[in-house]
């Protein structure tokens, strides 16, 4: 046998002993740091989103024009802002 060939199959099980070594302690602090904390526990809703009115139930069209109708109509103020914007503009 080579020298060489000997010196490279030694490094090369070492290489994988070590990569085995380093994938266990990654999974095991991964499980350890999951199992810490968990997040479907610590999850808490916003105080916004228990103020607000309640949604219906239901999937058809007239449920979800319901839904979507409980939102504010904020189009007029956008406009204005728009025509102010571009009145600024135009003055420069």
């Amino acid at each position: 046998m080579d020298p060489q060939t000997i010196n490279s199959d030694s490094s090369g099980k070492t290489a994988y002993i070590v990569g085995a070594v380093i994938i266990v302690l990654a999974l095991g602090l991964w499980y350890y740091y999951s199992a810490q904390s968990p997040l479907l526990d610590t999850f808490e809703t916003s105080p916004t989103a228990q103020e607000q009115a309640p949604l219906t139930s239901g999937d058809t069209t007239a449920d979800i024009s319901a839904d979507l109708n409980q939102l504010p109509d904020d189009t007029a103020t956008l406009n204005q802002n728009a025509a102010a914007s571009a009145e600024a503009v135009e003055s420069f």
